[in-house]
């Protein structure tokens, strides 16, 4: 899978000609106990494709081991639409793995000159770029395919993570929110590694249900702040809030980015700070 990952992001770089772009960055995350992570996330893009390889590592004191996850998506990114599809892994560690498929559609209902990205879902990039006039709104599905498997015991358990999120700007405020429920196969394995939209950490434990809401404020010379809400609730945890507070600095070809998330877990509360930065040009 790295080596599909690796060879699919050179041709899309070999075929790329005038019309091409590309946007590009990594962010670190901190936490309590030995919490860190990072994502190093790539959009390589020529005319209406884009090829968006990824790179997330995680480790804790409670992982005691780095856990790597490689992606890549691949879209066509219309005016009006985006239709994307994503494959990838998490190669064993303690015993552990996954492997997901996905796909994503959006709509643009009112399409403006925001470029190819849009206000929510896989298709949204790092810093929010707006729409033309006084409002522009993308609305979206998507659906993920994840085998979490023990590799000591042979036991496996599938997750279907299905999303809906729809984003709009209104004057010069960008909002955009997310629903996604999940629904379970076998009980054998606990899905360690499983990303949860809106949260900036990764926490082991079954979501059932998650609602993520994000507003962006734009307007402001170069800073833009953004606060945002993630609730989830699980199938063996208690249910939990995290609470985002951060900033990006846009200046056209380098992209910066500081947040800090408070996550309630339902006994305790822990932040996490994120610091990033991008070049896209």
């Amino acid at each position: 899978m790295k080596k599909l990952i690796i060879a699919v992001a050179m041709l899309a770089a070999l075929g790329l000609n005038a019309a091409a772009y590309f946007d590009g960055g990594l962010t670190a995350t901190t936490g309590p106990d030995g919490y860190r992570g990072s994502k190093l996330n790539l959009v390589i893009g020529s005319g209406n494709i884009a090829v968006e390889p990824s790179l997330a590592t995680y480790t804790s004191d409670a992982l005691d081991k780095t856990y790597r996850t490689y992606g890549v998506r691949g879209a066509w990114e219309a005016d009006k639409y985006t239709l994307g599809a994503e494959t990838g892994l998490t190669p064993t560690v303690n015993d552990y793995s996954n492997k997901y498929v996905g796909g994503d559609i959006t709509f643009s209902l009112t399409p403006g000159s925001g470029g190819k990205s849009r206000l929510a879902g896989p298709g949204a990039r790092g810093a929010v770029r707006g729409g033309q006039g006084v409002t522009r709104l993308d609305v979206g599905a998507s659906l993920r395919y994840t085998v979490h498997e023990n590799s000591a015991t042979d036991d496996k358990t599938g997750q279907t993570q299905a999303s809906l999120f729809a984003g709009a700007k209104i004057m010069m405020v960008n909002l955009s929110a997310s629903y996604t429920g999940y629904a379970y196969g076998s009980e054998g394995v606990s899905p360690l590694i499983n990303p949860v939209t809106g949260h900036n950490f990764i926490y082991g434990a079954k979501p059932q249900s998650s609602v993520n809401v994000r507003l962006d404020l734009p307007g402001y010379p170069m800073v833009t702040p953004f606060v945002g809400y993630t609730g989830t609730k699980y199938k063996d945890a208690d249910n939990s809030s995290a609470y985002l507070l951060g900033a990006y600095v846009d200046l056209s070809m380098v992209t910066a980015n500081l947040s800090y998330q408070i996550f309630d877990d339902g006994h305790n509360r822990h932040g996490y700070m994120s610091i990033g930065a991008g070049i896209k040009f």
